[in-house]
């Protein structure tokens, strides 16, 4: 169980959203940030709405087959396919949950 999902927030602290993910393979304890216009984590948050997943968890599905996928060998292709079937389910997703995404997204910026 991650442990975001029975760590409790200290009193008057703001909810982070984290939740448990159980479609990430293994513990995902390790924090790595980094910087997005934006527009690019609008397009991140959209994406990851419609496949179902956090963005830290559609993150981690692109960015650790990516890294395997770069050394080659039987392994980075094995990484590299999966990528390419990675893309092709999101764009499914895209298709499918697009226009509810959109939808949703503007009714939060509405309320905020």
């Amino acid at each position: 169980m991650p442990i975001a999902s029975f760590t409790q927030p200290p009193q008057g602290s703001v909810r982070t959203g984290r939740r448990e993910n159980p479609s990430i393979d293994g513990p995902r304890d390790r924090t790595v940030c980094f910087m997005l216009s934006e527009r690019e984590k609008e397009s991140v948050d959209r994406l990851a709405f419609c496949v179902n997943l956090t963005r830290s968890g559609l993150l981690a599905n692109i960015v650790a087959p990516f890294v395997v996928a770069t050394e080659g060998g039987k392994d980075g292709k094995a990484a590299e396919k999966g990528l390419v079937a990675y893309l092709a389910e999101c764009r499914r997703a895209v298709v499918q949950r697009g226009a509810l995404a959109d939808k949703e997204m503007q009714q939060m910026k509405g309320n905020s």
